[in-house]
């Protein structure tokens, strides 16, 4: 694992994402999976910004990572694009199509099938993520299984209140639904490139817990970069507010 703390995330990570598609591209498919909330949209910014330097993007899917569900039972539905809590339509705001009309190319979402979720399995070629309020990243909430695959995940009141109350600057004010789409900890362990992007002075104290882990532990659902089968295809950048 590399640790790098930078006064911006956006070039570093943007770099890396417009080299790692210039590499997966020339041989086929890249596939991107990234959160959906207020820490990565410098990053966003950046890559539509410099969209005309990368290459290849008929070539990139975005794999939507996490997602909003309605009802509280099976069979769960997907909430509408239009829904001010859609994680899509976050994505489609903020990055999807702000690209196409830089490069007029619309990048392809791929999304599980809830009756067949269990049986979805697209590999990950860059997996970015971001330090949730518990630890969480993307709808993996504490304690789930290190075996868990793609599923439905019920969401903690403290992870809903923290993207939807005033100055979340990413949900607020839109109403969290209980239940939620995620892939899980096997997909971090089979990405094939890992990031995590952690920025904002209310992050100080989760940072340093997350720093403190050598190994996994459930209660912190981020600490799985420590798992041995993945730790060394993970780069974490850290800003500098978040740690001075």
């Amino acid at each position: 694992m590399k640790k790098r703390t930078v006064q911006s995330l956006a070039e570093s990570v943007g770099n890396i994402w417009k080299g790692l598609q210039a590499k997966y591209t020339r041989e086929g498919k890249f596939n991107v999976a990234a959160p959906l909330s207020s820490t990565p949209i410098p990053i966003y910014h950046w890559i539509i910004e410099n969209a005309t330097q990368f290459e290849n993007w008929e070539k990139v899917n975005f794999v939507l990572m996490d997602e909003m569900l309605q009802g509280d039972n099976k069979p769960f539905k997907y909430i509408p694009v239009d829904d001010s809590a859609s994680y899509e339509g976050f994505a489609k705001r903020n990055l999807l199509e702000p690209l196409y009309a830089k490069v007029s190319i619309k990048m392809n979402i791929i999304k599980p099938d809830l009756s067949l979720i269990d049986d979805f399995d697209t590999p990950i070629d860059l997996l970015i993520l971001a330090l949730g309020i518990k630890g969480n990243y993307a709808n993996v909430m504490p304690y789930t299984p290190e075996e868990t695959r793609w599923h439905i995940s019920h969401l903690i009141p403290e992870f809903r209140l923290s993207h939807t109350q005033k100055g979340s600057h990413s949900f607020e004010g839109a109403y969290f639904r209980d239940y939620g789409m995620s892939l899980g900890h096997k997909q971090v362990l089979e990405a094939k490139n890992v990031i995590v992007v952690i920025s904002g002075e209310k992050k100080r104290a989760l940072t340093q817990q997350l720093l403190s882990y050598t190994t996994f532990h459930t209660e912190f659902p981020l600490s799985i970069i420590y798992h041995p089968k993945v730790t060394n295809r993970v780069n974490v950048f850290i800003t500098k507010e978040v740690l001075e």
